[in-house]
């Protein structure tokens, strides 16, 4: 049973014709009985009483008529909604995204993507790194936001921006005249940080351990503004992105610039849903290159 066969059931029931059936599916009149005869044989039962002068329906017909049409409705509505999809005229994209990852450019990234595409609707899942690239795999999540430095080999990412970590510390504490800073310098420093499962904090201590030394971690935190806020009343230094930073805090540059990566996600050989390729289509227009393992 085909599609076409139950479009010229339809037809026919309509307009009680074989030949008006024909005329208005722009098909041959032969083409279109033997589609129903078909139908009929493929049913065993007769759809139509041929006796009259009309294609009448038999009582098997009504009871196939009306289903069929409910059907023929159905896919109508459905191949409207995925031509939708399609024209990116709805939809829904999913990203899993880290804390730090959301700095700039991805404000200005979403920006864009929703003023073009004003339909599709965005669902945030904030994680750390490794439970965004989980989730990427379980295919919980269309595109993942991240901070590179724990890659997956089932992943691939697209590099977006590069960012400063610069040295935090309160508009009263003694660094706050400093031009720049060693990170030697922080050592017997009271430092707060993000969780130990975060992957700037796992930077953080490396950049130590190259020092053969450890921070000295006085509080650390899941939240970005807990973090600044401890800063700010002078409970110990940070080290964040300088985009996320403010007046509220001085910051001051390493002698020895350290940077992080900041990428989109995705899992190899996934399909990718429209929302999803014009997402990433966006971010390859406005920002960097594509970054594989």
């Amino acid at each position: 049973m085909e599609l076409r066969q139950l479009e010229y059931f339809l037809m026919v029931s309509k307009t009680n014709s074989f030949t008006r059936a024909a005329e208005r599916l722009y098909v041959s009149q032969p083409a279109v009985t033997n589609a129903i005869r078909i139908l009929e044989e493929e049913l065993g039962v007769q759809l139509f009483d041929r006796n009259q002068k009309q294609a009448v329906l038999t009582a098997e017909g009504q009871v196939f008529f009306n289903h069929v049409e409910n059907i023929m409705c159905g896919v109508s509505k459905t191949i409207f909604e995925i031509n939708e999809l399609k024209n990116l005229n709805s939809g829904l994209l999913t990203l899993a995204i880290t804390p730090i990852a959301g700095t700039w450019p991805i404000p200005k990234l979403l920006k864009i993507f929703k003023c073009k595409y004003p339909n599709i609707q965005i669902s945030f899942i904030e994680e750390n790194v490794t439970e965004v690239q989980t989730l990427l795999i379980e295919n919980k999540a269309d595109l993942g936001i991240v901070i590179l430095g724990d890659n997956n080999n089932l992943i691939d990412y697209t590099l977006i921006s590069s960012q400063e970590l610069v040295i935090c510390c309160s508009k009263n504490h003694c660094f706050q005249r400093k031009n720049s800073i060693d990170l030697s310098e922080l050592v017997n420093e009271p430092l707060i940080l993000l969780t130990q499962n975060c992957l700037l904090r796992k930077i953080i201590v490396k950049e130590f351990e190259r020092l053969n030394t450890l921070p000295q971690i006085a509080f650390e935190s899941n939240h970005i503004q807990t973090i600044k806020s401890l800063v700010a009343c002078n409970a110990g230094l940070t080290i964040l992105p300088y985009d996320l930073c403010d007046n509220s805090l001085v910051t001051i540059p390493l002698d020895t610039p350290l940077t992080i990566d900041t990428a989109i996600a995705i899992k190899k050989n996934k399909y990718i849903s429209h929302a999803a390729q014009a997402f990433l289509t966006l971010a390859k227009e406005n920002f960097l290159k594509h970054h594989e393992n």
